[in-house]
């Protein structure tokens, strides 16, 4: 098991470094701020999807997952009239103001503000017309993301050996998820990513170690109270859980072998194929410890989109 562990290790490690420098992912929170004015709800809806879309753009990702960092856009009324006619058309100017900053820091890191023009048969359509505006293709959008992620990688490049000492402190109360969520959130490009992944893989062992000891133990409850076709199926979909990499795995398919003898040809079950390869190894344990991230991100979701101290 240690010769396994140390293998994947180097994996990990040689293939992290190998893609140090084409990898810089960085995942923004998007936010729909709170309009205190009559903007049609619709519209509000409209600029979340068209910010959402806009910002992806050059390694910079942007939904509604949770994450440290955001970006939020505000629509402020300039000018609105309505011109007579058959039909009468309402036009609007606005002024679109976009953050990046920090959520958990309440920092605002890069904003930026152009004005927006939109003509339509009805106020919410003058709001969605003059939303398009906002793509990627805009010069002091791009500049704007650009200084964002300035800002972000230089908190990443400073701030990554106190990430790992909170990811340390939540890993050592058993709260892994929270722990793989911080050390997952580290993009490649920061220099400290080496050291950060040697974390993440041990942090990685020592949770699905964790959750080895516990799934075993409630196959063996399954078992020892439904010791019929029923307790096997539940066996199966327990065992299924479980790390081919895991500690107790050796255990469990003990416990595969006792079912089956007795299940004898009964029992039509197989374990799913995992890790067919090193690369494969390598892919799938990132993807499940991000993953492991992303589900106990979306448990800390805020409550409310009313940014107070967002100027």
């Amino acid at each position: 098991m240690l010769m396994k562990r140390a293998i994947l290790s180097m994996i990990l490690l040689c293939i992290g470094l190998y893609s140090y420098a084409q990898d810089c992912d960085i995942h923004l929170m998007a936010i729909s701020v709170d309009q205190k004015d009559n903007t049609p709800e619709s519209a509000n809806e409209y600029l979340y999807n068209r910010l959402c879309t806009a910002v992806s753009h050059d390694g910079i990702s942007a939904s509604g997952q949770y994450a440290q960092f955001f970006v939020a856009a505000k629509g402020l009324v300039l000018y609105e009239q309505v011109v007579p006619g058959a039909p009468a058309q309402t036009a609007l100017t606005l002024s679109l103001n976009l953050y990046i900053g920090d959520y958990w820091g309440e920092k605002v890191f890069a904003r930026t503000s152009f004005e927006i023009r939109g003509v339509g048969e009805s106020r919410e359509r003058a709001y969605l017309n003059a939303y398009r505006s906002l793509n990627k293709n805009n010069a002091r959008l791009v500049s704007f993301l650009e200084e964002g992620k300035k800002h972000i990688l230089n908190y990443y490049d400073t701030e990554y050996r106190n990430i790992q000492k909170e990811a340390k402190r939540a890993a050592q109360l058993r709260d892994y998820p929270k722990a793989l969520f911080l050390l997952t959130s580290v993009p490649m490009c920061c220099k400290g990513y080496e050291a950060v992944s040697e974390d993440l893989i041990q942090t990685y062992h020592e949770y699905i170690n964790y959750n080895c000891d516990r799934l075993l133990m409630e196959a063996r409850t399954a078992w020892a109270t439904y010791p019929d076709l029923h307790g096997a199926e539940l066996v199966a979909e327990i065992l299924n859980q479980l790390e081919p990499d895991a500690a107790c795995y050796d255990e469990a398919m003990e416990l595969y072998k006792e079912v089956k003898a007795k299940m004898k040809d009964d029992w039509n079950y197989e374990f799913r194929k995992k890790y067919e390869d090193k690369i494969a190894l390598r892919k799938q344990i990132i993807e499940a410890a991000r993953a492991v991230g992303v589900a106990y991100g979306n448990g800390q979701q805020p409550q409310t989109t009313n940014i107070m101290w967002l100027k």
